[in-house]
Parts: C-alpha cells; structure tokens; sequence
C-alpha cells in the first residue's frame, strides 16, 4: 500500500517535472524564433539601405561626372580626358550591383520552392552585393578625393 503511493507520487511528480521541462523548452523555442525573425529583419533592412544609398551615389557620381567633363573642356586647364573614366567606371559598377541585388530580390521571392544549397547560392550572393555596395561607396570617395585635387590644380 504504502509502496503504490510511493509510485503514484513519483509518478505525478515526474509528470510535473516533464512539463515544466517542456513549458521552458516551448519558451526558448518561442525566444529563437523571435531572434531569427529579427535577424531576417535586420538583413532585409541593411540590403534596403545600401540600395537606398546606391540610388544616392548614382545620382552624385552623375553629379561628379558632370564635374569632371566640366574640368576637361575648360579651355584654359589642361586635364586629360581619361580622368574621365574614373566616375564612368563608379557609375557602371552602380549598376552592376543594382542589377545583382535585383537579381538577388528576384530569387529570393521564390526562397520557400528552393532547396537548402540554392538558398545557400542567394545568402551567398546577398553577402556579395553587399560587398560591392561597400566597395562602390568607397570608390566614390575615391573619385570625389580625385575631383577635389583636380579641382584645386585648377584653381590654383
């Protein structure tokens, strides 16, 4: 008698344990779920900022390009027009990386019809364009340092 009374406690005290063990393994279930969540969020909001600052670059190296035409036809100052390519070559890669992160939305809206290697193939690309968003915004300074010294050997 006594014995089954022990059992049927250590029982219910068993199932109490295992459901405690399973509310918290449901909390940090729910916990991981809300950091992927945010994680993808995070992701989509840098990818919609670096496109947002290519579409400015685009517009200030066209800006630049006008500048640098404009220094070359200046009678007066002799500056060879392969200065010229510096800004050509910035405004090409802008496109290049408008194109690849179009690209890029474009596979992704078909990300749940993928498997796991081509979603690997677009994070991948992802984590490229992004890197030559980077180097393109680099080149742009690059470029604008190289208007401000040809600007100055004009005008000095």
């Amino acid at each position: 008698m006594i014995y089954s009374r022990i059992q049927k406690l250590n029982k219910k005290f068993k199932m109490e344990k295992d459901d405690e063990i399973i509310a918290e393994a449901e909390k940090t279930l729910r916990k991981m779920e809300k950091l992927e969540e945010k994680a993808e969020h995070s992701l989509h909001n840098i990818e919609k900022y670096f496109d947002r600052i290519n579409d400015k670059l685009f517009s200030y190296q066209l800006f630049l390009l006008a500048g640098y035409i404009s220094l070359v036809v200046l009678p007066k100052i002799s500056i060879h027009p392969l200065w010229l390519l510096i800004p050509f070559i910035c405004v090409i890669r802008l496109i290049l990386v408008d194109y690849k992160m179009m690209e890029y939305h474009r596979a992704f809206s078909k990300i749940m019809d993928l498997s796991a290697e081509q979603r690997k193939q677009i994070a991948e690309k992802s984590n490229k364009a992004t890197l030559q968003s980077l180097e393109v915004i680099l080149e742009s300074l690059i470029s604008t340092v190289v208007f401000i010294v040809l600007l100055f050997k004009v005008l000095c």
